[in-house]
């Protein structure tokens, strides 16, 4: 199965200053600590761009592949702020 990557409209809905923050994030992020990114490109960028969007809305990387009902709460928490803690213990994102 392959995935598309994302569109124009997919990338509007973040900042590019966001999008390219989070990308550089990811990357850097999983260079040093040994994390592995999904093995399809496509799935990461739209992880990407789920975090930016997060950054413009709230100001914090929530995971995107989360609902939150309250953002505000979960941020207090800080359990799932990229790099979530699941991503710190098991060393795989999404």
């Amino acid at each position: 199965m392959t995935i598309e990557q994302p569109s124009e409209e997919d990338l509007s809905q973040a900042s590019p200053e966001n999008i390219n923050k989070m990308r550089k994030f990811v990357n850097n992020f999983a260079e040093k600590s040994g994390s592995f990114l999904h093995p399809q490109s496509e799935i990461t960028e739209f992880l990407v761009i789920g975090l930016a969007k997060n950054i413009d809305e709230v100001g914090r990387p929530l995971c995107p592949c989360m609902f939150f009902e309250d953002k505000e709460e979960e941020i207090e928490k800080k359990f799932w702020i990229c790099p979530c803690e699941e991503m710190q213990r098991w060393k795989y994102c999404h």
